[in-house]
């Protein structure tokens, strides 16, 4: 209720950034707030597609600390966010995979599985980073995903 009375007498609070370009919604995000998350992205959507100087948005953040319902949030506001690279190249689903989450690595290759393809600056994707990390449901669900993904593609399925 607070945060609602200096938002509404201050909007700008909204986009308000520290010398790192974190904004609250950052700090939400980070800490699992799913409620001010919805708050911050209801009062402007946009804020979501600000990038601290890293070039992470809130979605690596959230996606990173294992935060699966500040992640849904934040794909249903706009699900092109997952394909956003940080200065590494890397995007949300390569932070993900590096925890334990599969439910939040599902989420961010639900809406376009093509991110799946997406390579770093290096040219690791997703399933180089989980293998590495021995993430073995995490590689599980990327294989099966790009196993479908293939079949569908080639017009069959397999016996």
């Amino acid at each position: 209720e607070v945060l609602k009375e200096l938002l509404r007498f201050f909007p700008n609070l909204n986009m308000t950034t520290d010398s790192s370009n974190t904004t609250a919604l950052h700090t939400a995000a980070a800490q699992g707030h799913v409620d001010v998350v919805n708050l911050l992205l209801d009062i402007d959507p946009n804020i979501a597609k600000i990038a601290r100087n890293n070039g992470k948005t809130v979605l690596h953040t959230a996606a990173r600390m294992g935060h699966l319902e500040v992640v849904k949030s934040l794909l249903s506001k706009d699900p092109s966010i997952g394909f956003r690279t940080d200065k590494k190249g890397q995007t949300a689903l390569h932070m993900a995979v590096k925890g334990q989450n599969v439910e939040i690595v599902q989420e961010l290759i639900k809406p376009d599985s093509s991110v799946l393809s997406l390579g770093d600056n290096k040219g690791n994707t997703a399933l180089h980073i989980a293998t590495r990390k021995g993430r073995t449901q995490v590689v599980q669900l990327i294989l099966s995903i790009s196993f479908l993904c293939l079949t569908k593609f080639l017009g069959f399925l397999p016996v």
